[in-house]
């Protein structure tokens, strides 16, 4: 029993959570973050029910679901595991009853979706095409798109891109009732880091590559200053701290890894921050800064915080996780300062200027939670800031040692 979970991280500060009488809902919206919901064990079902009962307030809330909800996770990264490729799930996910609990406690809030890595190598759009999502409790309105959320809950579609191109939405009429909260700035990143090997979905690949380059351009064209906040949501992190990081298992959800013109808008300080899934586990950071700049060299403008909620089902927690070496299972250049293998969602909570991020982790009998609060516009770096440990090595954390 100790050898099994003896790799399992728990760091941050994190309290047990107490039941407590409904209160008046705050003010602000908050959006719901559940990815790897597929396949189907005991802590999705307790998630589901967690966020049936989290759900019971009237407070605003969007709902978005980042991806590799239809595969199972990789069982190893050997040769063979990557030819097979994902364990591809034949049912519909959300006909399990976790997912079904998870939609039914969604109930009438806006829900969107975007593709995650294994859900694009299995073959799955996520309800691109009319019949494709039939019963999924989410809409997909492009691959790339851009929601604006305003303070009374309302969602609305301002850029689609889809095929190589991208629809503006009109801006004619009356004006919104309330003033705008966000930018989502939704992009599918699997066509761009797992092109197919078929000629024909090669192509459609190609040119969800094209459309995602014409939703950047569309960004990059409006400077941070003449926007609400922007937040990328995309399955893949910028930079994860598990085993999809720089020197683990599946490095992919690395700075380097990402599209050249991302890479740039990021540094320029066009995201406040990034909301993600991928890594089975639950990560929040408040700046990202350090970690790019070991991984990439790159100095980002202002600070950029992100948060990875990938761990509603099969999380790291798991003995088959925990026993492989810590090595192929931790970034080499990033360890968040809160972290969880135990399963969980998050929530992400808008206000005006700042959004405080909750991760609840489901530890033994109890549910745990950590929060952090970050700027929207947040303060651009000073010219000249200390740098981390720019050697990468697998035992020089960039944490001290009475932090771990």
């Amino acid at each position: 029993m100790l050898l099994a979970t003896g790799c399992v991280t728990h760091r941050g500060p994190w309290r047990v959570e107490h039941e407590t009488a409904s209160a008046p809902a705050p003010d602000g919206v908050e959006l719901v973050l559940l990815a790897n919901i597929a396949p189907e064990d005991r802590g999705a079902r307790a998630v589901a029910d967690r966020v049936e009962r989290a759900l019971t307030d009237e407070r605003p809330r969007i709902v978005l679901w980042l991806g590799n909800v239809l595969a199972a996770p990789m069982p190893s990264a050997t040769p063979l595991a990557q030819r097979r490729g994902p364990r591809c799930l034949d049912d519909e996910p959300w006909a399990a009853p976790a997912a079904s609990t998870l939609a039914r406690a969604v109930g009438t809030s806006p829900s969107f979706a975007v593709g995650g890595a294994l859900d694009h190598r299995c073959g799955a759009r996520l309800g691109l095409e009319p019949t494709a999502n039939h019963g999924a409790p989410w809409r997909v309105p492009a691959p790339h798109y851009v929601l604006r959320v305003h303070a009374d809950g309302s969602v609305h579609e301002r850029i689609t891109c889809r095929d190589g191109g991208c629809t503006f939405a009109e801006t004619k009429g009356s004006p919104p009732s309330s003033r705008a909260l966000v930018d989502l700035v939704v992009v599918d990143l699997s066509p761009w880091l797992h092109p197919s090997d078929d000629p024909k979905l090669r192509t459609s690949d190609e040119l969800q590559v094209q459309a995602l380059d014409a939703l950047l351009t569309a960004v990059a064209g409006v400077p941070p200053e003449g926007a609400p906040p922007r937040l990328l949501v995309s399955n893949v992190p910028v930079e994860a701290g598990g085993e999809h990081g720089l020197g683990a298992l599946w490095p992919e959800a690395t700075f380097h890894a990402l599209p050249h013109q991302l890479q740039r808008l990021l540094v320029d300080g066009h995201f406040a921050g990034v909301l993600s899934g991928h890594d089975r586990s639950l990560q929040a950071t408040d700046d990202l800064s350090d970690a790019i700049k070991r991984a990439d060299r790159a100095w980002l403008t202002a600070p950029v915080f992100q948060v990875v909620a990938g761990a509603v089902s099969k999380p790291n927690r798991r003995p088959a996780m925990a026993l492989r070496p810590r090595r192929v299972r931790h970034s080499q250049a990033y360890v968040p300062p809160v972290w969880s293998d135990h399963p969980g969602f998050a929530t992400v909570r808008l206000s005006h200027e700042r959004a405080e991020v909750v991760l609840h982790a489901r530890r033994g009998r109890h549910w745990e939670r950590a929060s952090m609060v970050v700027p929207l516009r947040p303060p651009p770096h000073p010219a000249r800031t200390p740098s981390p440990h720019m050697a990468p090595c697998r035992d020089c954390p960039p944490i001290p040692a009475s932090e771990r």
